[in-house]
């Protein structure tokens, strides 16, 4: 019978109004010469706790009514709604292979139709809850928004995210639908996936499709910038494809290529240094999203390398050239050796001070030899391909390292972690004079691993070419304010030290400024694989087991009435209590 029946708690102000009436205020006291000048025939109840008789007048009345019809009102009767209205609750596919286009029509377009035309079959006061896909979901409209509403919101859908898994937005839609029937719009039915209560239409489209699923800008030591591109053929047939590098409207350089079904073609390109952001475009087909790669300038963060060893000790590792660390530099781009390890970011030798430090320990005289195979955490950066396949290893048995084993022998590390504050320490027990570590492949690999992840440590951007979906790292000190623009958009970040975001997620190149200062550009570019596969959309349809979702119908025309005769009592008692007061 009631919307709301808590709303009855309003009620509680009639017998408000009752005892407002029964327990009259005090007056003030006036002292007088004769008490018959101010004699009245209507006569005033004495003033203090006492309760006095109840008198009929129209105040009492007028506000009585007022508190009852007011209370009524929030409780929200039924009397006149038109019954319960349609909610229409929809999810919609933001899966990037929504933008493909057919015909010159993409699959979000059918979406949108599709959806538009159910919102247009509602009467006025139905509602609409539009759920868009991702992770984690999110609303486009609603929740109970007015079918205009929905319309409007409509037209911002843009479908670009990666392929991901459309359950979690299914679960919130039943959630919102209180289980009734969900609507989903996507490009290939799967109707195995989702709960019988969730009504699936398919509105995809196969088709064939090139695609860039790598896209990598690096300096090299030859002073260019490489940019290394990957093109991925999801046809059925050999295709002859092109691609060109723009910076700005200047093209750069232009590559023309043939390739097979499921063919991935990379492709190298050198650029100079100082070239500005670019853009590496391919040939339109089906999907324009993966057409594109946003490759931004990398940010310069020179690393200074230092080392604590004599210039025997040097040699004995094969750095020695014209100074104690020349072929460690030679190995890292954009190094410079610290005029003092204090200074450095990076160096080898024994651990003092506050530098990172790889540090070759043998304090005892006892020596043992390994000859693999060796324990290697393989996932470990500094250890990103390092094998030590035929490598002897000489140690102190005896000594015992600090921090997580990295390599090890058998039970006996050999090479060690540990963090003390904001820096890494390595330890590795080896004896350089008995080991060959230093003579096979794997030792410049290590040097040049070390130098490089304290590089991405140093403060700035970690990256500054990303894909849709990965992290935005910028490293910092102190309080700051970063902001991210571009592609008509603009995100303001307030952090304590370093910046950790979600890349924005749509491509296209973004600058960042750190304070209001600029700091650097980054691109943003979609590569996936599995949504760049059209191949196996198609339409298809699935009805819901659930009968459509309702809810309550909007305003009743009793609510209204109710609203109406409070203000109309309130009006009627100001007035009534005027006039008695003149």
């Amino acid at each position: 019978m009631f919307l709301h029946p808590l709303g009855l708690l309003a009620l509680l102000a009639v017998p408000a109004v009752v005892a407002f009436h029964l327990f009259r205020r005090r007056f003030r006291p006036h002292p007088v010469s004769a008490i018959f000048l101010w004699e009245s025939r209507d006569r005033i109840p004495r003033a203090g706790p006492k309760i006095e008789r109840l008198r009929s007048n129209p105040s009492f009345w007028l506000e009585t009514a007022a508190a009852a019809f007011l209370g009524l009102a929030f409780a929200g009767p039924r009397g006149f709604a038109g019954g319960e209205e349609t909610h229409l609750v929809a999810v919609l596919d933001t899966s990037a292979s929504m933008g493909a286009q057919v015909d010159g029509v993409s699959a979000r377009d059918r979406a949108v139709d599709l959806v538009r035309d159910r919102i247009d079959a509602l009467s006025p006061r139905s509602r609409v809850t539009i759920v868009r896909s991702g992770s984690p979901p999110t609303l486009l409209a609603g929740p109970a928004a007015y079918p205009t509403e929905a319309t409007s919101a409509l037209a911002a859908f843009a479908p670009s995210a990666n392929r991901h898994d459309l359950s979690p937005a299914a679960a919130l839609a039943l959630q919102l639908s209180g289980g009734g029937s969900v609507l989903l719009v996507t490009d290939r039915l799967e109707p195995e996936a989702l709960p019988p209560e969730v009504e699936i239409a398919a509105v995809g489209r196969a088709a064939s499709n090139l695609a860039i699923t790598h896209a990598a800008r690096t300096r090299s030591a030859s002073g260019e910038d490489r940019i290394a591109l990957a093109v991925t053929s999801f046809s059925t047939e050999r295709t002859t494809a092109r691609v060109r590098l723009l910076a700005g409207r200047e093209s750069l350089a232009e590559r023309a290529f043939e390739i097979d079904p499921d063919e991935r073609r990379h492709l190298l390109f050198e650029v100079p240094h100082e070239a500005p952001a670019i853009e590496a475009l391919l040939d339109g087909d089906a999907l324009a999203l993966d057409d594109r790669a946003f490759l931004a300038p990398v940010a310069p963060r020179t690393v200074a390398l230092a080392t604590t060893l004599d210039e025997a000790g040097s040699r004995l590792l094969g750095l020695f050239e014209r100074s104690r660390i020349d072929r460690w530099l030679a190995l890292v781009p954009e190094s410079v050796e610290a005029p003092d390890p204090a200074a450095a970011h990076a160096v080898l030798g024994r651990i003092g001070g506050s530098p990172w430090f790889l540090s070759l320990e043998t304090p005892g005289a006892e020596r043992k030899e390994w000859i693999g195979p060796f324990l290697v955490e393989k996932r470990h950066p500094l250890l990103e391909g390092v094998t030590l396949e035929g490598v002897v290893w000489s140690a102190d048995p005896s000594h015992r390292l600090e921090g997580a084993p990295l390599v090890s022998a058998g039970d006996e590390p050999l090479l060690t972690e540990s963090r003390e504050g904001s820096r890494v320490l390595f330890r590795a027990n080896l004896d350089p004079s008995r080991s060959t570590l230093q003579r096979s492949p794997d030792w410049p690999i290590l040097l040049s691993n070390f130098a490089e992840i304290r590089r991405r440590e140093l403060p700035g951007p970690a990256r500054t070419n990303l894909l849709v979906g990965e992290t935005l790292v910028v490293r910092g000190d102190g309080e700051a304010t970063y902001v991210v623009e571009g592609e008509g958009r603009r995100v303001e970040y307030a952090t304590r030290g370093t910046l950790v975001a979600d890349a924005p997620d749509r491509p296209g190149l973004y600058r960042v400024s750190r304070d209001g200062a600029p700091l650097c550009e980054i691109g943003v570019t979609f590569a996936d694989p599995a949504e760049s596969d059209l191949r196996a959309l198609g339409p298809g349809a699935r009805s819901a087991s659930a009968s459509a979702a309702t809810v309550a119908g909007g305003s009743s025309g009793l609510r209204q009435a109710l609203l109406g005769a409070v203000l109309l009592a309130l009006v009627l008692d100001w007035l009534f209590l005027a006039r008695a007061h003149r």
